[in-house]
Protein backbone atom coordinates (compact mmCIF):
# COMPACT_ATOMS: atom_id res chain seq x y z
CA UNK A 1 0.00 0.00 0.00
CA UNK A 2 1.49 2.85 -0.93
CA UNK A 3 1.76 6.30 1.42
CA UNK A 4 -0.36 9.11 0.84
CA UNK A 5 1.44 12.74 0.70
CA UNK A 6 0.12 14.46 3.59
CA UNK A 7 -1.59 18.25 2.31
CA UNK A 8 -0.16 20.97 0.78
CA UNK A 9 -1.10 23.40 3.30
CA UNK A 10 1.22 21.84 6.16
CA UNK A 11 4.10 21.53 3.65
CA UNK A 12 3.83 25.22 3.63
CA UNK A 13 4.87 26.14 6.78
CA UNK A 14 6.00 22.34 8.57
CA UNK A 15 9.77 23.03 7.41
CA UNK A 16 10.25 26.89 8.92
CA UNK A 17 8.29 26.92 12.11
CA UNK A 18 10.28 29.62 13.70
CA UNK A 19 9.39 31.32 10.64
CA UNK A 20 5.67 30.46 10.56
CA UNK A 21 5.15 31.34 14.33
CA UNK A 22 6.49 34.98 13.58
CA UNK A 23 4.40 35.61 10.41
CA UNK A 24 1.16 33.59 12.44
CA UNK A 25 1.88 36.27 15.31
CA UNK A 26 1.97 39.09 12.91
CA UNK A 27 -0.85 38.15 11.22
CA UNK A 28 -2.70 38.35 14.67
CA UNK A 29 -1.49 41.40 15.86
CA UNK A 30 -3.10 42.63 12.97
CA UNK A 31 -6.19 41.25 13.62
CA UNK A 32 -6.48 42.50 16.37
CA UNK A 33 -6.03 46.23 15.34
CA UNK A 34 -8.23 46.13 12.56
CA UNK A 35 -11.47 44.66 15.25
CA UNK A 36 -10.18 47.08 17.79
CA UNK A 37 -10.21 49.86 15.31
CA UNK A 38 -13.70 49.20 14.38
CA UNK A 39 -14.76 51.29 17.37
CA UNK A 40 -12.86 54.29 17.01
CA UNK A 41 -15.17 56.17 15.36
CA UNK A 42 -18.09 55.68 17.97
CA UNK A 43 -15.31 56.91 20.87
CA UNK A 44 -15.00 59.99 18.54
CA UNK A 45 -18.72 60.70 18.85
CA UNK A 46 -18.34 62.74 22.13
CA UNK A 47 -16.05 65.40 20.59
CA UNK A 48 -18.01 65.47 17.17
CA UNK A 49 -21.77 66.68 19.60
CA UNK A 50 -19.46 68.84 21.97
CA UNK A 51 -17.77 70.97 18.31
CA UNK A 52 -21.41 70.43 16.78
CA UNK A 53 -22.59 72.45 20.11
CA UNK A 54 -20.69 74.58 19.87
CA UNK A 55 -21.47 75.90 16.03
CA UNK A 56 -25.37 75.67 17.13
CA UNK A 57 -24.57 78.23 19.71
CA UNK A 58 -22.70 80.41 17.67
CA UNK A 59 -25.24 80.11 14.67
CA UNK A 60 -27.68 80.93 17.60
CA UNK A 61 -25.93 83.93 18.78
CA UNK A 62 -25.49 85.35 15.44
CA UNK A 63 -29.30 84.82 14.20
CA UNK A 64 -30.20 86.47 17.34
CA UNK A 65 -28.34 89.62 16.67
CA UNK A 66 -29.04 89.51 12.97
CA UNK A 67 -31.30 92.27 11.96
CA UNK A 68 -34.02 92.08 9.67
CA UNK A 69 -33.44 93.07 6.04
CA UNK A 70 -35.95 95.85 5.97
CA UNK A 71 -34.44 97.75 9.22
CA UNK A 72 -30.95 97.67 7.36
CA UNK A 73 -30.85 101.21 5.92
CA UNK A 74 -26.99 102.12 5.44
CA UNK A 75 -25.23 100.49 2.10
CA UNK A 76 -22.29 99.24 4.71
CA UNK A 77 -24.91 97.81 6.70
CA UNK A 78 -26.38 95.35 3.61
CA UNK A 79 -23.08 94.56 2.59
CA UNK A 80 -22.21 93.06 5.93
CA UNK A 81 -26.01 91.89 6.52
CA UNK A 82 -25.34 89.68 3.57
CA UNK A 83 -21.90 88.89 4.02
CA UNK A 84 -22.81 87.74 7.64
CA UNK A 85 -26.37 85.94 5.95
CA UNK A 86 -23.57 83.46 3.85
CA UNK A 87 -21.52 82.97 6.50
CA UNK A 88 -24.38 81.62 8.58
CA UNK A 89 -26.31 79.67 5.31
CA UNK A 90 -22.80 78.08 4.59
CA UNK A 91 -22.18 76.94 8.39
CA UNK A 92 -25.20 75.76 8.40
CA UNK A 93 -25.16 73.41 5.25
CA UNK A 94 -21.42 72.15 6.54
CA UNK A 95 -22.55 71.54 9.86
CA UNK A 96 -25.33 68.94 8.34
CA UNK A 97 -22.92 67.64 5.89
CA UNK A 98 -20.98 66.73 9.35
CA UNK A 99 -24.18 64.94 10.56
CA UNK A 100 -24.48 63.12 7.08
CA UNK A 101 -20.99 61.65 7.48
CA UNK A 102 -20.58 60.48 10.49
CA UNK A 103 -23.72 58.65 9.99
CA UNK A 104 -22.08 56.99 7.02
CA UNK A 105 -18.90 56.60 9.31
CA UNK A 106 -20.67 54.71 11.99
CA UNK A 107 -22.87 52.76 9.97
CA UNK A 108 -23.00 48.72 10.54
CA UNK A 109 -20.82 47.60 8.64
CA UNK A 110 -20.06 43.93 8.61
CA UNK A 111 -16.50 42.73 9.58
CA UNK A 112 -15.27 39.02 9.60
CA UNK A 113 -14.09 37.23 12.33
CA UNK A 114 -11.85 34.34 12.29
CA UNK A 115 -13.72 30.81 13.34
CA UNK A 116 -16.17 29.97 14.62
CA UNK A 117 -14.28 28.27 17.11
CA UNK A 118 -16.48 24.80 16.21
CA UNK A 119 -15.74 25.52 12.75
CA UNK A 120 -11.87 25.48 13.22
CA UNK A 121 -12.04 22.56 15.59
CA UNK A 122 -13.64 20.48 13.21
CA UNK A 123 -10.94 21.47 10.28
CA UNK A 124 -8.17 20.09 12.43
CA UNK A 125 -10.47 17.00 13.30
CA UNK A 126 -10.15 16.24 9.70
CA UNK A 127 -6.64 17.28 9.55
CA UNK A 128 -5.62 14.82 12.19
CA UNK A 129 -7.98 11.78 10.57
CA UNK A 130 -5.98 12.39 7.20
CA UNK A 131 -2.70 11.82 8.94
CA UNK A 132 -4.16 8.95 10.84
CA UNK A 133 -2.98 7.31 6.97
CA UNK A 134 0.14 8.16 7.01
CA UNK A 135 2.65 5.75 8.48
CA UNK A 136 4.72 8.42 10.41
CA UNK A 137 6.12 8.99 13.79
CA UNK A 138 4.02 10.74 16.91
CA UNK A 139 6.51 13.38 16.92
CA UNK A 140 6.41 14.15 13.23
CA UNK A 141 2.82 13.90 12.77
CA UNK A 142 2.69 16.29 15.80
CA UNK A 143 5.32 18.56 14.01
CA UNK A 144 3.35 18.13 10.44
CA UNK A 145 -0.24 19.03 12.18
CA UNK A 146 0.64 22.02 14.10
CA UNK A 147 2.02 23.55 10.55
CA UNK A 148 -0.79 22.43 9.36
CA UNK A 149 -3.04 24.39 11.87
CA UNK A 150 -0.47 27.52 11.36
CA UNK A 151 -1.05 27.24 7.95
CA UNK A 152 -4.99 27.35 8.41
CA UNK A 153 -4.72 30.15 10.77
CA UNK A 154 -2.30 32.28 8.21
CA UNK A 155 -4.95 31.87 5.70
CA UNK A 156 -8.31 32.56 7.54
CA UNK A 157 -6.31 35.69 9.04
CA UNK A 158 -5.51 36.62 5.22
CA UNK A 159 -8.79 36.30 4.22
CA UNK A 160 -10.38 38.44 7.14
CA UNK A 161 -8.30 40.80 8.02
CA UNK A 162 -8.15 43.18 4.34
CA UNK A 163 -11.62 43.16 4.45
CA UNK A 164 -12.00 44.75 7.87
CA UNK A 165 -9.20 47.09 7.35
CA UNK A 166 -11.03 48.22 4.03
CA UNK A 167 -13.83 48.64 6.41
CA UNK A 168 -12.03 50.62 8.72
CA UNK A 169 -10.55 52.73 6.16
CA UNK A 170 -13.96 53.80 5.06
CA UNK A 171 -15.24 54.67 8.28
CA UNK A 172 -12.09 57.14 8.90
CA UNK A 173 -12.40 58.94 5.07
CA UNK A 174 -15.65 59.47 6.28
CA UNK A 175 -14.58 60.62 9.65
CA UNK A 176 -12.16 63.04 7.93
CA UNK A 177 -14.75 64.36 5.61
CA UNK A 178 -16.73 65.02 8.94
CA UNK A 179 -14.10 66.88 10.44
CA UNK A 180 -13.13 68.79 7.65
CA UNK A 181 -16.66 70.32 7.09
CA UNK A 182 -16.89 70.66 11.09
CA UNK A 183 -13.86 72.86 10.77
CA UNK A 184 -14.91 75.06 8.08
CA UNK A 185 -18.32 74.93 9.80
CA UNK A 186 -16.99 76.60 12.88
CA UNK A 187 -14.56 79.12 10.75
CA UNK A 188 -18.09 80.27 8.84
CA UNK A 189 -19.36 80.33 12.33
CA UNK A 190 -16.81 82.30 13.67
CA UNK A 191 -16.60 84.81 10.76
CA UNK A 192 -20.50 85.46 10.88
CA UNK A 193 -20.26 85.94 14.10
CA UNK A 194 -17.38 88.37 14.00
CA UNK A 195 -19.13 90.56 10.85
CA UNK A 196 -22.42 90.64 12.64
CA UNK A 197 -20.32 91.84 16.01
CA UNK A 198 -18.36 94.46 14.10
CA UNK A 199 -20.97 95.81 12.22
CA UNK A 200 -23.37 96.27 15.19
CA UNK A 201 -20.54 98.36 17.45
CA UNK A 202 -19.59 100.36 14.13
CA UNK A 203 -23.31 101.38 13.67
CA UNK A 204 -24.24 99.79 10.55
CA UNK A 205 -27.14 97.52 12.17
CA UNK A 206 -29.93 99.06 14.21
CA UNK A 207 -29.77 98.69 17.92
CA UNK A 208 -31.59 95.55 18.83
CA UNK A 209 -34.45 97.13 21.39
CA UNK A 210 -34.21 93.98 24.10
Amino acid sequence: MTEQAPPAAASQVSDTPEAAALLLATFAEFYRQEIGAEEDVHRTLPFYGTALGIVVGALAYAAGRLPKLPDVIQHEGLIAFWVAFGFLLIAIMDAVLVLIFLSRAIARRNYQRVGPEAAVRARVAALQESYDTITVSGRQRDRKLAGDVQQLLLESYSEVTPINRELNRLRYRFRAYASSHLVRSLIWALGATTVIFMADKVGYFPKVIP
